[in-house]
């Protein structure tokens, strides 16, 4: 699946700026992994600048689309979660990004996708982890293998629990792979009343 090569309007959470946990927090891109299916993540996005890939974005309404964009029938958004409880420890779900694929490497060409597991927040909240910095509104995920990771580049991007949007990748340590700095996403359930609030002046949100 290629890079889109204009922008779509995407999911933006006010938390997103401010959750950066202190000078270990990078932005994030995929580390391992896999090349993901062609149209097989159709509410992808890819914000750009220069035609440069910047970081991930994920479509949750039709009409929020850029007007220079042809619309394609593989364009579709992404299910919201049905209520505001945040996704619990131990589930199991998805990420995909174009990040760059190793530390200091270029860029993905072609989508990619990696699968995570929700971990508890206590011990992502250990003085050898994150130290406190893991709030109840963010998810702690991590890879099946200690050389996967999201990394800079896929920050934004959807994290993809049972075919909804869970969380939204935030941040992660500059070692990408570090298994003590896993990474973290902003859960976006708690946010459901804002995102129906301005959704609503479209149409609702798209159900699954």
């Amino acid at each position: 699946m290629e890079a889109p090569s204009s922008l779509l309007l995407l999911l933006l959470l006010p938390a997103l700026g401010s959750l950066r946990a202190g000078g270990n927090a990078s932005e994030t891109r995929i580390i391992g992994g896999r090349e993901a299916a062609p149209h097989s993540r159709p509410y992808m996005v890819s914000l750009q600048q220069a035609g440069t890939h910047l970081c991930g974005g994920v479509l949750v309404h039709p009409k929020w689309l850029d007007g220079k964009v042809r619309r394609s029938k593989t364009i579709q958004p992404l299910a919201l979660p049905r209520g505001r409880h945040v996704v619990a420890a131990g589930a199991q779900c998805s990420l995909a990004g174009w990040g760059l694929t190793q530390q200091g490497g270029h860029l993905a060409r072609a989508l990619r996708e990696l699968d995570l597991r929700v971990l508890d927040a206590r011990m992502c909240n250990n003085s050898r982890f994150w130290d406190g910095n893991v709030t109840p509104w963010m998810l702690c995920l991590q890879a099946p293998a200690k050389d996967q990771a999201p990394c800079k580049g896929d920050s934004g991007g959807p994290v993809v629990c049972k075919g909804r949007v869970a969380g939204i990748l935030s941040f992660s340590s500059k070692a990408c792979t570090d298994v003590f700095k896993p990474p973290v996403a902003t859960a976006v359930a708690p946010y459901m009343p804002w995102i129906r609030k301005v959704l609503s002046r479209h149409r609702s949100p798209p159900q699954a």
